[in-house]
This record gives C-alpha cells, sequence and structure tokens, in this order.
C-alpha cells in the first residue's frame, strides 16, 4: 500500500497546498514503482442485442457473502427488463461453473428469498446469458425503483449457500449492445488522500485532497488537479475519463461511499475507455478520512489505503 506522506509546512495555507501537492506526487511514484508489473486483465460483458436495454448493474464479490463465499470469486452482471422480460449477462472468475443463479430480495450482509430465478444449470465457460419471464409487475417495478433492496448470487458446488454476491445499482445512461458492455477493473493498490485544512470554526480537519490507484488492466485513477477535481480514470493505450457524481451511497462503517459518475471523455479516440459513458465505484472498503481535527504543520496529508471495483459501462 502507499505509504502516509508525512512533511511539516514551511508557513501559512498557501504553503500546506504547496506540500501537499508535493506529497500526493510522490505518492503517485511510489504506487508506480510498486506496480511495475503487467496487471491482470479485468472482468466483461458482452453487449446483448437480443435481450431486453440493461438499466441494472451488480459488482459480485464473494467477500459480500454473509457466510462463506469464494475467496477470490468476482462476477460481472448486467440487468435488463423490458415489459415482462428480465434479461441478464453474467461473466465471472475465481470460482467453479456455476450451479445457480437468482435475484434474491435483501439488505446488504442479509440473506434473502430468491424472487427471480436466473439459471440453474452449470454453463460452460465463464460466462452466461438468457432471458426469463417474470409475471409480478410490482416485483418488476421495485426493481427499476429500489435496485438497492436486491442483491444477485452465483452459487457453485463449493458454496452452495453462495459463492459470490451484490446489490444491484441503477444505471443512468444507455448501455452498448455490441462490443463489450461494460468492463470491471479492481484496485490493485491504491489510496485516498487527505489534506489537513482549515474549517469555518477556525480548526482544521482532514478533508479530500485526490486519490491515487492503480487498477487491474493497468488503468490509473487519480484528479485532474489536486483538490479540486475532477476524478480521471487514464488507460495505457491513452483513452482516458472524468467522473462527476450524480449520486452516491454509504457502504457501511469505516468504508468510503459507493458512487455512480458521469463520464466524460478527455483521451485517445479509440481504446479501452474510449467508449465509457458512465463509471461506478462499487464493494469499498477503507479509504476513509482520519476523524477529528488535525495539525497542518505536523501532518499536512495523509493516504489512507483503500479497495474498491471500477465498473466503465460502455455506451
Amino acid at each position: 500500500m502507499v505509504s502516509s506522506m508525512r512533511r511539516r509546512l514551511v508557513c501559512g495555507v498557501g504553503a500546506l497546498l504547496a506540500t501537499a501537492a508535493g506529497a500526493a506526487t510522490l505518492a503517485m511514484g511510489a504506487a508506480s514503482a510498486s506496480t511495475d508489473v503487467t496487471q491482470p486483465a479485468g472482468i466483461t460483458v458482452p453487449g446483448n442485442s437480443a435481450g431486453a436495454p440493461a438499466v441494472l448493474v451488480a459488482s459480485l464479490e464473494g467477500r459480500n457473502e454473509v457466510s462463506g463465499g469464494a475467496v477470490a470469486g468476482q462476477a460481472l452482471e448486467l440487468i435488463g427488463i423490458q415489459g415482462d422480460t428480465l434479461s441478464y449477462s453474467v461473466s465471472w472468475r475465481g470460482v467453479g461453473a456455476p450451479t445457480e443463479a437468482a435475484i434474491h430480495s435483501g439488505a446488504s450482509g442479509v440473506d434473502g428469498p430468491v424472487v427471480v430465478p436466473l439459471f440453474t444449470n452449470s454453463p460452460a465457460g465463464g460466462s452466461a446469458s438468457g432471458s426469463v419471464t417474470v409475471t409480478d409487475s410490482a416485483l418488476l417495478t421495485a426493481l427499476r425503483s429500489n435496485p438497492g433492496d436486491f442483491y444477485s448470487e452465483l452459487r457453485t458446488t463449493n458454496s452452495p449457500q453462495g459463492a459470490v454476491r451484490a446489490q444491484l445499482h441503477q444505471l443512468t445512461h444507455p448501455v452498448a449492445t455490441s462490443g463489450v458492455a461494460a468492463l470491471q477493473e479492481s484496485v490493485v493498490v491504491g489510496a485516498q488522500i487527505y489534506a489537513c485544512t482549515p474549517q469555518p470554526n477556525g480548526s482544521f480537519a482532514f478533508t479530500q485532497f485526490g486519490v491515487d490507484a492503480h487498477l487491474s488492466g493497468g488503468i490509473h485513477h487519480t484528479f485532474v488537479q489536486p483538490a479540486a477535481g475532477p476524478p480521471q480514470w487514464q488507460a495505457p493505450d491513452g483513452s482516458a475519463v472524468t467522473g462527476k457524481v450524480v449520486a452516491r451511497n454509504t457502504n457501511g462503517a469505516g468504508n468510503i461511499a459507493e458512487l455512480d459518475l458521469d463520464a466524460t471523455q478527455i483521451g485517445a479516440s479509440s481504446g479501452l475507455l474510449a467508449h465509457v459513458v458512465e463509471v461506478l465505484r462499487l464493494n469499498t472498503v477503507g479509504g476513509v478520512a482520519p476523524a477529528g481535527t488535525c495539525d497542518p504543520q505536523a501532518t499536512p496529508t495523509v493516504n489512507v489505503p483503500y479497495q474498491a471495483d471500477y465498473i466503465f459501462i460502455n455506451g
């Protein structure tokens, strides 16, 4: 992980910000040095022109299971709804062939009943897609309006009570129906960067200054401008996007919020991120700013390690 930067200020708030900028640069260098190896590719879900338009996404992790779960298990799933048809496309890794996939009613950390069975066979390969008919119109309305009340889950022979799961999240952009519809890349090493800044009451507290994260697939995640933002993601092939937060969900004490962001293209016209219209930060762990007051001379900045999955939606 990127270590915390501790550097004394020369004087005043101006010097604080200058020092914080330098600390952020050093943090990026340290992270880069620790990731000079080829990063694994992410999980992709192909577009589905035959299915209902995708309106929901789930980033499934083994650690989200209430008990058990596949330690290294991950999956990415798109859900489409049109009329009484619910379509799904899901890809997985780190687990055996699923024996069952379903949508359940229930909050995070709580097991709930199946409300939409997706499949009960063992598909070959690492992905599956299909459609089911849902005659309960109230259920379909609830899935659209309150997707966070439901979770998707894959079960396997080794994890019959659940291998990977995740709450559903609503998408705000149309999703590509050909090529790659969604890509998931996870934080390999990363930190949320906070600066000790003056508050209206005259005290000092840590506030967001930046982020420095290296994701699988070689994507680098930073702020365009320290303290001011916006967040950006840069791929090795030159494609890149910035993001503007449109929705924020709490994700438990000690974890930074989950985010949904509108994406704006700022890089090459072709490449890994060249068609991204939306970015979601899900499955967050850690990264919360230290609570209470701080001393800008003793600790001008602090880097707090975090983990997250980033889902890039192609339009």
